[in-house]
């Protein structure tokens, strides 16, 4: 499985509902995250993968917890942009 297919299920098994526009910023950032991978050579490193892996849930953990702040009961694209700024620099996200 790629890893834009494992992150893609990760965010798709996520416990919180994610809105549309929310979705769509997350599926950008996995297709960024892939071409990142590939272009460094590390799209088959093993061990940059689970990085990757956890870092995504990072990400959606502090969406989650944007959400709270904000009294959102889903992840929307401020709890996307908030976590993402709040993280940054997160390999290989930013």
């Amino acid at each position: 499985m790629s890893i834009e297919a494992r992150l893609k299920t990760i965010m798709q098994s996520w416990q919180m509902p994610i809105a549309p526009d929310c979705e769509h910023y997350l599926m950008q950032l996995i297709d960024q995250a892939g071409s990142n991978l590939r272009n460094r050579g590390l799209y088959s490193d093993q061990k940059k993968l689970l990085e990757v892996e956890r870092n995504f849930e990072k990400l959606l953990v502090e969406m989650t917890w944007q959400a709270g702040v904000l009294g959102l009961h889903e992840l929307r694209e401020p709890t996307f942009h908030n976590a993402l700024s709040s993280l940054c620099p997160i390999f290989p996200f930013c």
